[in-house]
């Protein structure tokens, strides 16, 4: 399988531990040295992911955790698409995740963008506190973020504190699914989660599982 826009490795690399045979695609070298790091049987290709060829062709592709969205251009995501198609065998399956915003998310309060907590990640020894700041432009479907990480150790002591600035467009179900199509996939499912629930209005993500043609 390959995963597009693998960034430091957390859908290939469980994957990989599991005996799958996997291509990571990737930008950032960073990233990619980081994931190296965690496990060195992933074959860890740096390349645009609109643009990247890789000399061979898969059964399954992946695209998950937000990174069609940093495609902030839809002529971009249609040519990632198209990409993706071709490296697909016939029959082939196309997994994009994204996340499903809701109009509250994307509104700005009263008063302007203000702090939010997104997450916290339980770690082996310690744990991950997101936070945020956005703002959301309708007309271009653009949504700017400044996110700020904290990581505590296994006794709640801060360990690190790092920040980075963040544009993805949003994306939704219909104009996905739309642009699979557009780019010469069969749409075959569409879900509300990563196990398989119906996606409706109060889903966190969206996941659509497109075909290659036979």
């Amino acid at each position: 399988m390959v995963e597009w826009g693998a960034g430091t490795g957390r859908v290939c690399v469980p994957l990989a531990r599991r005996g799958f045979e996997v291509t990571a695609v990737e930008l950032s070298e960073r990233m990619i040295e980081r994931g190296r790091s965690r496990d060195g049987s992933v074959e860890w290709v740096r390349g645009d992911m609109r643009g990247v060829r890789l000399g061979r062709c898969y059964r399954l592709a992946v695209c998950a955790f937000n990174s069609f969205l940093c495609l902030t251009g839809l002529q971009d995501a249609l040519t990632f698409l198209r990409n993706a198609r071709e490296h697909l065998l016939p029959g082939g399956l196309l997994g994009i995740e994204v996340s499903a915003f809701s109009p509250e998310e994307l509104a700005d309060p009263p008063g302007g963008p203000v702090l939010r907590h997104d997450f916290t990640r339980k770690l082996e020894d310690g744990h991950l506190d997101r936070f945020s700041v956005s703002r959301y432009d309708p007309a271009l479907q653009l949504l700017s973020m400044r996110l700020f990480y904290e990581l505590y150790g296994p006794s709640g002591e801060l360990r690190d504190r790092r920040a980075h600035e963040l544009t993805i467009r949003v994306t939704f179900r219909d104009e996905l699914e739309l642009m699979l199509r557009l780019a010469g996939f069969d749409v075959e499912s569409v879900y509300g989660g990563f196990d398989g629930e119906p996606f409706t209005a109060a889903s966190d993500h969206l996941v659509v599982l497109a075909r290659s043609p036979r």
